[in-house]
């Protein structure tokens, strides 16, 4: 089996906005540091370590929220270092996220079928709405929810709302941040 990501020594040094200097740049603070791993397609990698160790941070390098300051990121045999927005756009439909916390990830003047039918609009898929209430019976909400906000749904609904919008476009890789953290014991 091939592998969908290939990461060779990966940095990443963000700012440190708590020792920023009145005048000046703010001091760099290393984040990744020489990381190197595989993760073959088709198959599900748990990435574990403790809380600070860089885990979102890795995940969002690999999706290219964040861009790294130093390594490769092969998607698919494509190196997706640098590729700037114009040339990740074609590679958005298979990179997708669910976020840690939904309610800071979903937008709340837009109703749940909106939230999750615009991914399918941007990327030109037919019948985005049909395909929006299918996904949201996936993920055992109902049809009934796409007229809903996200403030009237519980943490866990609003969770299986990120789930929802992030299968809709059947993509390739799923980069999912602790998305069980605001679900109940019994949906876990």
């Amino acid at each position: 089996m091939a592998d969908l990501f290939t990461v060779r020594d990966l940095h990443l040094s963000l700012p440190d906005l708590n020792a920023r200097p009145l005048f000046g740049a703010a001091p760099r603070i290393d984040i990744l540091k020489g990381l190197s791993l595989t993760i073959p397609a088709g198959q599900v990698t748990g990435i574990v370590g403790e809380s600070g160790s860089g885990k979102s941070t890795l995940g969002r390098c690999l999706i290219r929220l964040l861009e790294p300051t130093g390594g490769q990121i092969d998607f698919d045999g494509t190196d997706i270092t640098h590729l700037g927005p114009a040339g990740l756009a074609p590679m958005r439909r298979d990179l997708q996220m669910i976020f840690q916390d939904p309610m800071s990830s979903l937008n709340p003047r837009h109703t749940v079928g909106r939230i999750v039918a615009d991914p399918l609009r941007v990327n030109g898929i037919d019948s985005a709405e049909a395909r929006a209430l299918d996904a949201l019976d996936r993920v055992q909400l109902g049809r009934d929810f796409a007229g809903r906000y996200p403030h009237q749904l519980s943490g866990g609904q609003r969770q299986r709302v990120g789930i929802a919008r992030a299968i809709a476009l059947n993509p390739r890789f799923i980069l999912c941040d602790e998305i069980v953290s605001g679900l109940d014991v019994s949906t876990q």
